[in-house]
């Protein structure tokens, strides 16, 4: 499931933290980051926090042809995509081997419901893909003092970070049908997006820091 913070109180949380993006977060992504090397060396992108898979409907309009989705509970929305992906249930954590080999992963993993369980997911991550890790996290995230210092500054320092400019709203997935068009207004957690390109790791220190343009930026006029 994807996972937001919220400001609401942990008991009105959902309780596995599924939280959903709308999908363009991913479109801001891929213009940055491309789509190499995936698309250079046939690899399969998967999404092991599917959610209603968002992240791969959006991912398949760049071109990637087989595009995996697993979650502890299928939600996919399959009328979103061109060609059906392939699902699986199962806890990622306990996958001993992606899908299909070359891979990336791309995901919006929980974090708050077990602690310390975005840290797993990533280092998870990094374990199983081949070529890229993708992940969405609140900016507050990146902020891991003791607990999470390790991870970006020794162990595995992200290639990239990519700070979202306009923010996304990411609500409850068990209540979007009944929010209708307030689903996804109103965002109240900054974001930002971490790459990681497993094929060749990043050096202490060599992170670089993006910021992403907004919907109405003059510049680079995104839509």
């Amino acid at each position: 499931m994807s996972g937001e913070l919220t400001r609401t109180k942990a008991s009105h949380r959902h309780p596995l933290d599924w939280y959903v993006e709308q999908g363009w977060e991913w479109d801001m992504i891929m213009r940055q980051i491309g789509t190499d090397p995936e698309l250079a060396d046939d690899a399969a992108i998967w999404d092991p926090c599917a959610g209603f898979g968002h992240s791969g409907s959006r991912l398949e309009s760049w071109g990637f042809g087989r595009i995996y989705l697993s979650d502890l509970v299928e939600n996919v929305a399959y009328d979103d995509f061109l060609i059906r992906p392939i699902y699986f249930s199962g806890d990622f954590l306990e996958q001993s081997a992606p899908p299909e080999s070359p891979c990336s992963i791309f995901f919006n993993p929980p974090y708050s419901y077990i602690k310390g369980i975005g840290e797993a997911f990533v280092r998870h991550a990094l374990q199983l893909a081949t070529h890229r890790v993708v992940a969405l996290f609140p900016i507050k995230w990146l902020s891991g003092g003791k607990v999470r210092g390790r991870l970006f500054r020794f162990d595995h320092p992200p290639q990239q970070v990519l700070y979202f400019m306009q923010r996304p709203s990411m609500p409850p997935g068990d209540l979007i049908e009944a929010m209708g068009s307030r689903a996804y207004r109103g965002g109240q957690i900054d974001y930002c997006a971490l790459v990681w390109d497993v094929r060749r790791p990043t050096a202490p220190g060599d992170t670089r820091s993006i910021w992403l343009p907004r919907f109405d930026d003059p510049i680079e006029g995104i839509a």
